[in-house]
Parts: C-alpha cells; sequence; structure tokens
C-alpha cells in the first residue's frame, strides 16, 4: 500500500511526501517511488508540531499521538489500522486540533454498496495513470506457482519492498494469470 501511496500523492495529488521506513533497502525504495523525504519510524516522535496537512498511517505501529501531534490544525487524518489496534485509537487527541479523521477499509464502497460502481472508475483511473507512465508498477518480483510457499514466507517477514507477483500458468497452454502476495 505504501508503494501506491507514495506515488499517489506525489504524482497525482502533487503532495510533499515524508515517508517512514526502517531499513535503507525500503528508504531507498520509497525515494525511487517519489517521497520528497524519508525517514525511520522512530522519528516521527521527533517531528515538529503541526508539520503536516495530511497524514496517512498505514501501520499500527506508529504510536497516534504522534499522528495527532504533528498534524496541523484543520489538518486531514486517514488511518488505514484495523484489528485489536483500533481499538485503543484515543480520538479525544485529535478533538482540539479540529482536524477531518477518516478510516480506510478496502474495497469499503463494494462490501456497503455504496456506489460499488465507484471502485470501477477509481481502478480505471489507476489503470490510466500505469498506461501512461505517471505511476509505475511495484512489482519487484515474479515467482512461478511452484514457489508460492517462498513469496507467502517472504511477504510474511514485513520486509519485502514492492510487490511479489506468483504466476499461475493453466495446463494444456491455455493462458495463465497472477496473484499478487507481500
Amino acid at each position: 500500500v505504501v508503494s501506491w501511496a507514495v506515488q499517489i500523492a506525489r504524482r497525482l495529488c502533487g503532495l510533499e511526501v515524508t515517508a517512514t521506513a526502517s531499513h535503507a533497502k525500503s528508504r531507498d525504495w520509497c525515494s525511487s517511488l517519489g517521497a520528497t523525504s524519508v525517514i525511520d519510524h522512530s522519528e516521527v516522535a521527533t517531528l515538529p508540531l503541526n508539520s503536516f496537512d495530511y497524514v496517512l498511517s498505514l501501520s499500527d505501529r506508529i504510536d497516534i499521538s504522534h499522528l495527532a501531534r504533528v498534524i496541523k490544525p484543520f489538518g486531514r487524518v486517514c488511518l488505514v489500522v484495523g484489528g485489536e489496534a483500533i481499538k485503543t485509537v484515543d480520538l479525544s487527541l485529535f478533538f482540539f486540533k479540529r482536524c477531518t479523521l477518516s478510516m480506510e477499509v478496502v474495497f469499503a464502497r463494494t462490501r456497503n454498496w455504496e456506489k460499488p460502481e465507484r471502485q470501477g472508475v477509481l481502478l480505471g483511473e489507476l489503470c490510466k495513470a500505469l498506461e501512461s507512465g505517471v505511476l509505475r508498477s511495484v512489482t519487484t518480483k515474479v515467482l512461478d506457482w511452484a514457489q508460492v510457499d517462498e513469496a507467502h514466507v517472504e511477504s510474511m517477514t514485513g520486509h519485502t519492498v514492492g510487490k511479489t507477483v506468483v504466476r499461475i500458468s493453466q495446463k494444456g497452454g491455455g493462458g495463465g494469470g497472477t496473484a499478487g502476495a507481500g
């Protein structure tokens, strides 16, 4: 998700992007995708007060109080956090900032039948941006189906960059498909 978020924010929205990454490989990846600066996750706590107009949090490892500290008054925060992590979010931290707080869930439109056709329109816009070269593919590795276990183990480490694609081919040479992992 980070790979797409950095590109969309920078290349489609024209925003300055500060990404967080804890490994050199991940920092280089974020920079190559357009991040204007990349900091370690641990540095979020040391950022100046009211640093950002927009914050997108894709990790439940970030202390929400740090996000509340760095968002500017009337800024916008989007949390893509679920499971147990969402149960501990203290919304009062954002109250006096008067910021907009949004939660994002993959395919929320289709799950809730809220203009599900809009999901297809948005995906179509992303495809056009890919085809025109505005966005780039985030595929970093392609493996055959026989290596699906390797792809799964690698994706579970939490230290991959980009996406691994597992190629599935049909017997009899009748075409094939791909499935993403990581």
